[in-house]
């Protein structure tokens, strides 16, 4: 495949076809692909190019010339700028439409499963203001990374965030940040709490995948999900979007009631948010965390809960889960898995191939690596039931899925 004469700096007319996952148009010069943002399928844009590569280019969007209905005026004055956001161009019924295709694509591309069941993506009951957890970096004015991850743009409110977390940003934004991130959080009673964690080394980092050192050494949210007082310590994973989690849970409950199994086990447990939630449901429930904070929260959570037979165990899945397994009944075991963006390492899915609890129930924040880890358990044994996409994330290209699978 050649470039097809395109050149960096090189204005463009272009049809956009569709929207990839990760949020990017595709327009096609004699068949090369070239990658623009903020745009929807069927529009016709003007370009810049700004990276060629051997198979594809990547372009800026200079104007629409003819816009889709589905187009909407953002509302973040710093969208476009600022790397948070993907779709608020994009009429929200449409953003929920564009991930199940999204989803369905990735499954026959990478899982390799012709007509996969994607149900309809459960859509956020808060379309904007949904985020209970904003970090932003310094040095200077508190801000996000712009779009190319080259430099920090600063901010004073974020549309996405709740109104609490905006309402300590305003505050925040007036002050000069050193090379650090700033981690806002509130909980279901709008407390908020601000602490700092000093930045790695590092040059660019993804926002979603940011990776602090030292944590927070002390502090405790009290977050309230389905109506259950939960302890989650400051430097801990907890989703963002809380409406959107409870959701999914009541989906999950759905599930492993009518799966007939009486084992819970409970991978990358965090807190022992699914353990917890469904652990009534069960006659003994297993969780394995490597955040030692987070399993001890998940011990007190269970006492305070009233939970009668349960295990959290310190350390990472890679290494418990399999002890973890050789324990249970497997014909009586469900297990969730709730791994980082990453996906399942090989020595999981070596496990899984190995020990084969009756079902299993993936929630993943990442569809690409759920589909590539699907296919392995496809291929040994397992059927792919169902998969469910949850918005967890308006507004963005993200979106958390669960899928069900059950032992053949």
């Amino acid at each position: 495949m050649t470039t097809a004469g395109v050149q960096v700096g090189q204005r463009l007319e272009l049809e956009i076809t569709t929207v990839a996952f990760g949020g990017d148009g595709i327009g096609r010069v004699d068949n090369f692909v070239v990658f623009v943002p903020f745009v929807i399928e069927g529009e016709r844009v003007e370009v810049e190019i700004v990276e060629v590569k051997r198979r594809y280019a990547t372009a800026d969007l200079v104007r629409v010339i003819t816009p889709s209905p589905k187009r909407v005026e953002p509302r973040c004055p710093y969208y476009m700028k600022c790397a948070g956001c993907q779709y608020q161009h994009i009429a929200y019924e449409h953003q929920l439409e564009l991930k199940r295709r999204q989803i369905r694509d990735v499954f026959e591309r990478i899982g390799k499963i012709a007509n996969p069941p994607i149900e309809t993506v459960v859509g956020s009951p808060r379309e904007y203001h949904y985020r209970n957890k904003i970090v932003v970096h310094g040095p200077g004015k508190p801000g996000f990374w712009t779009t190319r991850g080259r430099s920090i743009i600063g901010i004073e409110q974020c549309p996405i965030a709740r109104e609490e977390v905006n309402a300590k940003l305003a505050e925040v934004s007036q002050q000069l940040l050193e090379n650090v991130h700033l981690t806002i959080r509130s909980n279901s009673e709008r407390e908020v709490w601000v602490y700092r964690e000093r930045r790695r080394a590092a040059s660019e980092l993804d926002e979603a995948e940011t990776s602090v050192e030292p944590p927070p050494t002390h502090g405790t949210i009290t977050e309230t999900i389905l109506g259950n007082a939960l302890h989650v310590p400051l430097g801990s994973f907890f989703q963002v979007n809380r409406e959107v989690i409870e959701l999914a849970l009541g989906h999950a409950r759905r599930i492993f009631a009518a799966s007939g199994c009486k084992i819970l086990v409970d991978a990358y447990c965090g807190v022992g948010l699914f353990a917890l939630m469904l652990g009534d449901l069960a006659e003994h429930v297993y969780g394995i965390e490597e955040d030692a904070k987070a399993i001890q929260a998940a011990n007190e959570n269970a006492q305070q809960l009233g939970l009668a037979r349960y295990d959290f165990y310190p350390g990472k899945t890679e290494r418990l889960l399999f002890y973890t397994l050789r324990q249970c009944n497997l014909d009586e075991t469900c297990l969730i898995l709730d791994p980082p963006r990453s996906g399942c390492a090989p020595v999981v899915l070596k496990t899984l191939r190995e020990r084969k609890p009756r079902q299993i129930i993936y929630v993943s924040c990442a569809p690409p690596m759920l589909a590539r880890d699907i296919k392995q358990l496809v291929a040994h044994g397992y059927q792919l039931d169902r998969v469910t996409p949850f918005d967890m994330f308006p507004q963005t290209a993200h979106c958390e899925a669960v899928a069900e699978l059950t032992r053949r």
